[in-house]
């Protein structure tokens, strides 16, 4: 069966060829949208300004004000690098345990991003869910 690109990261397939594929225009365009969300600005050769950079938000303070500029940035990149990907609404989840075990301790310091876009001129409402860890 024919694909649109590689599914990352890379995974061998019998079925696909040599590696899965993606076989939507959501799956590729969803992958694409992680990636500049996960890429910092730099690494990506001849274009310095690709990029969210997630990471460098790793050890920020858990604040609003933190969401808000790495909202910002997503929305940001999305408009410049994906034009045919509206983002509606992104949300900030951080796990909430009353436990005291340190195994849910160290979980109540997750937060994940979930992103809700849509792909022009389609309506349907996308979901995708980034762990930070």
């Amino acid at each position: 069966m024919a694909g649109i690109s590689p599914k990352l990261p890379l995974i061998t397939s019998n079925k696909d060829g040599v590696y899965s594929l993606t076989k939507s225009a959501t799956e590729a365009l969803s992958l694409d949208l992680k990636m500049i969300i996960l890429t910092n600005p730099g690494e990506k050769l001849m274009d310095q300004n690709f990029g969210v950079g997630l990471r460098k938000f790793l050890f920020e303070q858990n604040t609003s004000d933190v969401y808000a500029r790495i909202s910002s940035k997503i929305q940001e990149q999305a408009g410049r690098y994906l034009p045919q990907v509206i983002v509606q609404n992104i949300k900030f989840n951080q796990s909430d345990s009353g436990d005291t075990d340190l195994d849910a301790m160290m979980d109540s310091n997750l937060v994940s991003i979930t992103i809700q876009f849509s792909i022009r001129p389609s309506v349907k409402t996308n979901t995708l869910v980034i762990p930070i860890s």
